[in-house]
């Protein structure tokens, strides 16, 4: 094809459940039931659309069965992780969204952040990589660990993971990072697929 580069929206087709593979069905209804829960019925945030197509990140899943199973486990595991205060963990995934420029990482986690208490100001100077405002010491010290993760090359520097671990222990420290980690390597998958935001809303849907 040379030049020509792939249409985003085919290079990892939605698969609704009518033409599910055997093996991509277990993968399609693992994601569906945990979403389900997760999220719950009306989630600020559509990952479905209206066959029950799995969009966003969970649709590339479905094209690397086992390895995509596990990743959805794994990024589930520690964005629920019950160690970090929830505003922390998402001032962490909007700085590296933000970083990324990732569509549907941003829009589903914009939504995330206003839910809990955040202004749009601060979402949006969070995800322009500027430190928001009005924020507690600690969700500061996360934000400044997730850009630094993010633009640094090397080790990230004593005088940031000084101030993390002012105001986190030992654990809940390497959550952070394995959750800061986590949604880079979320973003870069939206990424290499050219995930838009979301579907257009005539076609977007809360659940499966």
């Amino acid at each position: 094809m040379g030049a020509e580069q792939t249409p985003a929206t085919t290079r990892f087709p939605l698969v609704p459940p009518s033409s599910l593979s055997a093996a991509q069905k277990p993968v399609h209804d693992h994601v569906t039931s945990v979403s389900k829960f997760v999220f719950g019925e009306n989630p600020p945030f559509a990952w479905a659309d209206d066959e029950g197509a799995l969009i966003g990140p969970f649709t590339s899943m479905l094209y690397a069965p086992s390895t995509g199973t596990e990743f959805f486990d794994h990024a589930i595991k520690v964005g629920t992780d019950k160690r970090l205060p929830i505003r922390v963990k998402e001032l962490a995934i909007l700085a590296v969204g933000g970083h990324f420029e990732a569509a549907y990482e941003n829009y589903a986690h914009a939504q995330l952040a206003k839910l809990i208490g955040l202004s749009d100001e601060q979402v949006a100077d969070a995800l322009a990589g500027r430190e928001p405002v009005g924020l507690a010491d600690a969700e500061i010290a996360a934000y400044r660990l997730a850009l630094a993760m993010a633009n640094s090359k090397g080790p990230v520097s004593d005088e940031i993971w000084g101030q993390v671990r002012e105001h986190f222990g030992q654990e809940e420290s390497a959550v952070l990072v394995f959750l800061i980690s986590s949604y880079a390597y979320i973003a870069m998958v939206l990424n290499a697929g050219a995930v838009p935001a979301a579907l257009p809303a005539k076609t977007a849907t809360a659940a499966a």
